[in-house]
């Protein structure tokens, strides 16, 4: 069952893996898609959670490739993914600081690309939601950061430095990320929004946790993912803008 309903112009769409390359010269493997189309396209990096690349980022990634975006979803664990808890933090730990770079690496390569036309959005989901508000506050460039999610503990009191608006969505019965350090990130981004004349946004799905993006055998998931869905669109394309039909040349 479709977590979307869209009311926008779908694009036949092209995916596959390639890799993109670090400062340092590492390869890092990466799922990428892209509107059938030529021409230039405005940029999603989409940052998967601790289980790894899965079929819900792929699914998210064609579903951006969908609407006209060209997107790349950096593969932080090099091709592993976890089936429990246990596995997915050896992983997250086996990467430490490097989640970042490979994260920074992604963006710097849809910015540059010749089928990009520079404006890049940083979407994330659980720990990718946590290095979007990373990207946030430590690039100057970012035209938009997405965490679904994502881990603010860290991050409080220096979101102050970011010059990207952000939008953080989390679900009422969010297991993880306790609920006053949601309420200390809704107000830590209102206080600096308005004083910066930021348009960030703390959205909160009513009924559901983690699972708006998979679990879609409830109605209560199914709608709660295309809010998410429809939110996370509308504020990339206020701020990295969307394609329009014949008019993405480069």
């Amino acid at each position: 069952m479709p977590i979307y309903n869209p009311e926008r112009v779908e694009y036949a769409t092209i995916s596959g893996r390639v890799a993109i390359v670090t400062d340092s010269g590492a390869a890092i493997p990466a799922y990428w898609a892209h509107p059938d189309l030529s021409g230039c396209f405005p940029a999603v990096a989409l940052l998967h959670d601790w289980w790894g690349i899965t079929e819900v980022e792929r699914r998210l990634a064609n579903l951006f490739a969908g609407m006209g975006y060209y997107v790349l979803i950096p593969d932080l664990f090099h091709g592993r993914t976890a089936s429990t808890p246990a596995e997915a933090l050896q992983l997250v730990s086996a990467i430490d600081d490097l989640g970042f770079q490979y994260a920074d690496t992604a963006l710097a390569a849809l910015e540059s690309h010749h089928r990009t036309n520079g404006s890049v959005a940083a979407v994330g989901l659980g720990i990718g939601g946590s290095l979007a508000f990373e990207a946030a506050i430590k690039r100057g460039d970012l035209e938009a950061a997405v965490a679904c999610y994502g881990f603010p503990d860290r991050y409080l009191g220096k979101f102050a430095d970011a010059n990207t608006p952000i939008l953080a969505i989390y679900g009422t019965d969010e297991p993880h990320v306790k609920p006053h350090h949601i309420a200390q990130l809704r107000t830590e981004l209102s206080a600096v929004g308005a004083a910066r004349g930021l348009a960030h946004e703390v959205v909160i799905l009513d009924g559901v946790g983690r699972d708006f993006f998979t679990d879609h055998s409830r109605l209560e998931t199914l709608a709660a993912g295309r809010i998410a869905v429809a939110r996370i669109l509308a504020f990339v394309e206020r701020f990295v803008g969307k394609p329009v039909r014949g008019i993405n040349a480069c």
